[in-house]
């Protein structure tokens, strides 16, 4: 069916101001600059909800598509957290994984307004919201959310109701990313020196940050000391390692820093100043400084890895096992920002005989020959600390069914694994995944009476006879020309190859261990973009405006890629447009048409 040009320009425009997250009233000042470009548009003065609804229909489009891809994979996960936006309304971000011709795939579905925080309340918006969508939620695997009661919560918990109720193959599992922050958190709450740290990091941030005299002066004081301008960081405990980015904007400017702070005590007789002073040039919080920024390096690069969108289930302990090992590597030897302050550092004798040292020429405070033997015990202790919280966070016991997945679908452990073990753990997969389930609904609440209960049969997802008969085949492979990939790769290869030719019951089973979640990342993004669209100049965007934009910018869409004609013909068939009306000038309404004479 042929599409009008001209509709085409105005589809794209719309697309781009929304992917670009500008205000939707800009969109009449792109068609005006297009024309002043010579383009053959007529479109203008487009109303507010003429332009929403367009942004509605390229929205439907774009979810249209992936809810194919989601029905095609046959199995997905979901990933759930809320949160408040600027005007103290409740929002649930829904994000998908899927699998797509054997890659994990993980998007952004929906942004719904919620009434509470109740996990009641978030299970029925999810399950209304996949019923809208027509999407099976006895197909939901896997669930990851972050650790609040409200989600991991064992007797009523959204995870305990969703299995309960709708998805029995679900299983849940706590953001890797997220109980990676906790690790962190914990371990500096058990130390007053680091806690002392962290909370002058914050008594710096507020210092400088309120006063834009006080920013300008450093930015002229790093200028002159030729340092890269900087500004002080905010070490939220809330944002990923939040005290990583504090920590390396002091370090990479710290002498205009300490500079700044010198002057402004000096100029002012602030006593803040001066006490900030003294603590950033005493010798041991130089080098404290430079030990936690390797430190924090170090885990700032995990947490990179674990918030990656295709990271699966298999790849989480060499990471932690990694960065455990690094970790036991500073215990007794200097990472590089150490190595590098203490090069900076000269100790030198004055007159009466007595040492202190300098940093690139400036005095420090407070040098002692026990120092280095002070800051040994804390290094040994905090490092310690560390990799026991993180043990503790990422226990192999809390996951039963991924421990399952890594015995049957990891080569290198399927290779040292006692006898049977892997056999085991491909009849434990059988029966959880090969069994029917029943499921239990009852409607109504506490309140006001409950009305009826429905029981369901959810089938099973796959055959757990032939998945036990194909299993040495499989394990052929593992052991042979496959022993050298990893748990994803072999996934991959079965879902693409051997999925037709005696493996079909394992093809299944990978398909379900790469859709399992073990991040809820993705809905942490959608937050932040929801709250750069919904500011205090939109503050009235309702929750469906809301969800179109946040769709359509999470789409990751190219505008030079997108086509528009699907949305164009949706938009044209909803009803007959006079589109002559979206053509003329604009022409203030007469208000004494509306007066009876």
């Amino acid at each position: 069916m042929p599409v009008d040009k001209e509709d085409l320009i105005l589809f794209r425009t719309v697309f781009y101001a929304a992917s670009e997250e500008l205000p939707t009233v800009k969109v009449n000042s792109l068609l005006e600059l297009q024309r002043l470009n010579g383009a053959s548009i007529t479109y203008r003065n487009l109303s507010w909800d003429t332009l929403s609804e367009i942004q509605k229909y390229i929205c439907t489009i774009i979810k249209r598509d992936l809810i194919e891809h989601i029905r095609e994979s046959d199995f997905y996960a979901i990933m759930i957290d809320e949160s408040t936006d600027l005007t103290v309304q409740k929002h649930l971000s829904i994000c998908v994984r899927y699998v797509n011709k054997g890659e994990p795939v993980t998007e952004f579905l929906g942004n719904i307004g919620l009434e509470d925080g109740k996990a009641h309340t978030v299970v029925a918006a999810l399950i209304n919201y996949l019923n809208e969508l027509q999407i099976d939620a006895s197909k939901m695997v896997s669930l990851a959310t972050d650790g609040a009661a409200t989600m991991m919560g064992k007797k009523t918990g959204v995870g305990v109701q969703l299995k309960s109720k709708y998805s029995p193959f679900l299983i849940q599992t706590h953001c890797i990313a997220h109980r990676l922050n906790l690790a962190v958190s914990d371990s500096i709450k058990k130390d007053k020196v680091l806690e002392k740290f962290r909370d002058k990091f914050n008594s710096l941030y507020n210092f400088m940050s309120a006063s834009s005299n006080r920013t300008t002066k450093l930015k002229k004081m790093q200028d002159l000391l030729e340092e890269p301008q900087l500004t002080i960081k905010e070490p939220h405990s809330i944002r990923w390692l939040g005290l990583r980015n504090a920590v390396a904007a002091v370090y990479d400017s710290y002498n205009s820093v300490c500079a700044t702070l010198s002057s402004i005590g000096e100029s002012e007789n602030n006593t803040t100043s001066i006490g900030l002073f003294k603590y950033f040039t005493d010798y041991k919080t130089v080098l404290l400084v430079a030990f936690m920024l390797d430190i924090h390096q170090e885990l700032a690069d995990l947490s990179l890895q674990l918030q990656k969108q295709s990271i699966v289930f298999s790849e989480v302990e060499a990471l932690i096992d990694g960065t455990l090992g690094k970790l036991e590597h500073f215990k007794s030897n200097d990472g590089t920002c150490l190595a590098e302050m203490k090069a900076c550092i000269t100790i030198e004798t004055d007159t009466d005989g007595k040492k202190y040292a300098t940093l690139n020429g400036e005095k420090l405070l407070r040098y002692k020959d026990s120092t280095e033997n002070e800051l040994q015990r804390l290094r040994e202790s905090y490092v310690s600390c560390l990799q026991k919280n993180i043990k503790q966070r990422f226990r192999k016991e809390d996951s039963t069914i991924l421990n399952y997945f890594s015995l049957v679908l990891e080569p290198s452990i399927v290779n040292s694994s006692r006898p049977n073990e892997s056999e085991d753990a491909v009849e434990a997969l059988g029966m959880f995944y090969g069994d029917e389930k029943t499921v239990t609904v009852i409607h109504g609440n506490f309140e006001c009476g409950l009305q009826e209960e429905n029981k369901n049969v959810v089938d099973k997802l796959l055959d757990r006879d032939k998945l036990v008969q194909e299993w040495p085949k499989l394990k052929g492979m593992l052991t042979g020309c496959y022993k050298g990939l990893s748990a994803k790769a072999v996934c991959q290869r079965v879902i693409q190859i051997h999925s037709d030719k005696g493996l079909v019951e394992f093809s299944k089973l990978c398909r379900i261990g790469l859709c399992i979640a073990i991040t809820s990342v993705e809905c942490e993004r959608s937050f932040s973009t929801q709250n750069r669209l919904k500011n205090k100049f939109r503050a009235s965007l309702k929750d469906e405006n809301l969800d179109n934009l946040i769709s359509i910018q999470m789409s990751q869409i190219p505008f030079i890629s997108y086509e528009p004609r699907r949305a164009v013909l949706l938009w044209e068939a909803k009803k007959k447009r006079r589109k002559s009306r979206l053509r003329q000038e604009y022409k203030p309404r007469d208000k004494m048409a509306k007066i009876c004479p």
